[in-house]
């Protein structure tokens, strides 16, 4: 598990690169913890520090990956500076399940936090985010639910069997060993508040609570939940906050999302400067990829980059009106997530890149054949400049001397691609394969294992990219 830490503090700015979120940070100051990095997985964790301490609440977003109302509207507060009180937030809890537009390409993360051993990467995801728990105050578990919540039979979209435009508690009281918790008092509290803001009345917010504890509880599987365990095993109130798929926009979920979230910051005593819930759609803005490791090039959307078979290619970096939630995908050679991975493209394909489960660009990947017959072999034989081509014998004698002066192809940069006599070795202590510009002596070539049948007289140069041979000649030795 790879893990960054970034502290981003307002006086002074300070970078770290290990692990202090156990430290006492300076105030305010905001802290990014990066997990999986640069994988399908990738698990970012933001802590805000109020400039003066209080309680923390944990947001979680993006849970299920099909639920885009809830990680959007949590992705709009890392960025805020507090005046009072501490934030966790995780905006993308399963950003593989996100990119794939999936509820769960592993199954319900949100029905593992029954499990005491880890088994796969959902696991250790969710292990983290029990020990987030246990340093909060308050639990919001971020969704966008099916249909409207209504305690009574409405009609097939809005009944109690719908979870959307709802507040949900495990119950309606807790009573743990310091405390009692009115889970249903607070949420009402907030709903009161929030339906102001809602000038649809159908949209207006309902408390739902599953009744977990109970025996007969109609909603059994929500002990497996992560507010059920927030609630059972620390003792803080947790609540699961749906708006609903059904709702007209993604702008609509996103703003009932953030008036629930707001209403229990002041609830808890948090005062952050509030974002702008304002939903630009993404787009990208250029792509920077590196060709064999050369100096990375600009990509527009849409273009064309075309490179030789056997080329590696590295995306390092995504210019986008977004900052997280970005992804790339060369379309059958990495994963869902090939952000500066060093890949090897032999044959034609796309990259994609995504801002969570939305394609935001595609670059056209165009491979072509390196045709040998064009290479065209530069050799100095005892001070006079010959050409020869690809394929073709060179004839020397046993006391000749040789220069390898060069080796061009029309097509490609002669930087590219290394060009080794096999059976010579140059007067250095590291041979790297490339035997250009050395004065060779014909008579120091008695390795016979690299001539031709092992006979000592023919040995050839070749032409190598990415440990791939493009052309060879030969010497004959006479």
């Amino acid at each position: 598990m790879k893990k960054i830490l970034i502290n981003f503090c307002i006086l002074p700015l300070i970078l770290f690169s290990q692990t202090l979120f156990s430290a006492s940070p300076e105030r305010p100051c905001r802290e990014n913890m990066t997990y999986f990095i640069n994988t399908p997985n990738q698990l970012d964790v933001y802590r805000l520090y109020g400039r003066n301490d209080g309680n923390t609440i944990l947001i979680l977003g993006g849970i299920q990956g099909d639920e885009p109302g809830g990680f959007l509207s949590a992705d709009l507060y890392p960025n805020l500076v507090l005046e009072k009180g501490n934030l966790i937030i995780v905006p993308r809890a399963n950003f593989h399940s996100i990119i794939r537009n999936d509820r769960g390409v592993n199954g319900d993360m949100n029905r593992r936090f029954d499990s005491d051993a880890p088994k796969d990467i959902d696991d250790r995801i969710v292990e983290i985010i029990k020990g987030l728990m246990a340093e909060s105050d308050l639990f919001l578990n971020l969704h966008d639910g099916f249909g409207y919540y209504s305690d009574t039979y409405v009609d097939n979209n809005r009944n109690p069997d719908k979870f959307g435009q709802s507040i949900i508690a495990d119950a309606s009281e807790y009573i743990t060993e310091r405390d009692t918790l009115y889970l249903e008092k607070l949420a009402r509290a907030v709903l009161e508040k929030v339906n102001r803001k809602i000038s649809d009345p159908n949209h207006h917010l309902q408390f739902m609570n599953t009744k977990t504890f109970e025996h007969n509880t109609r909603f059994p599987e929500q002990k497996k939940s992560a507010t059920y365990f927030a609630l059972s095993q620390f003792g803080i109130p947790a609540f699961g906050v749906e708006t609903s798929k059904n709702l007209g926009s993604l702008e609509l979920k996103i703003r009932y999302h953030n008036y629930v979230i707001n209403e229990f910051l002041k609830l808890f005593s948090i005062e952050p400067e509030h974002p702008a819930i304002i939903y630009e759609p993404p787009r990208l803005i250029y792509l920077m990829v590196s060709i064999n490791d050369k100096t990375p090039i600009v990509l527009d959307n849409q273009s064309t980059l075309t490179v030789f078979g056997g080329d590696k290619i590295k995306i390092t970096h995504i210019e986008s009106n977004y900052d997280r939630g970005l992804s790339c995908d060369i379309l059958g050679i990495g994963d869902e997530q090939d952000f500066k991975k060093k890949l090897v493209v032999e044959k034609p394909t796309r990259i994609i890149v995504r801002k969570d489960n939305h394609v935001i660009g595609k670059i056209n990947l165009n491979v072509d054949t390196v045709d040998g017959r064009l290479f065209t072999y530069i050799l100095e034989i005892n001070g006079k400049k010959q050409a020869f081509f690809d394929g073709q014998t060179v004839p020397v004698k046993r006391s000749d001397q040789f220069k390898i002066l060069n080796v061009l192809h029309e097509k490609m940069n002669f930087r590219d691609y290394t060009v080794n006599l096999k059976g010579y070795v140059p007067p250095q202590d590291y041979n790297s394969g490339e035997d250009r510009n050395y004065l060779i002596d014909t008579g120091s070539l008695r390795w016979k294992k690299y001539s031709l049948n092992g006979a000592g007289k023919i040995y050839p140069i070749v032409v190598v990219k990415n440990e791939r041979e493009l052309s060879r000649i030969f010497i004959s030795i006479e």
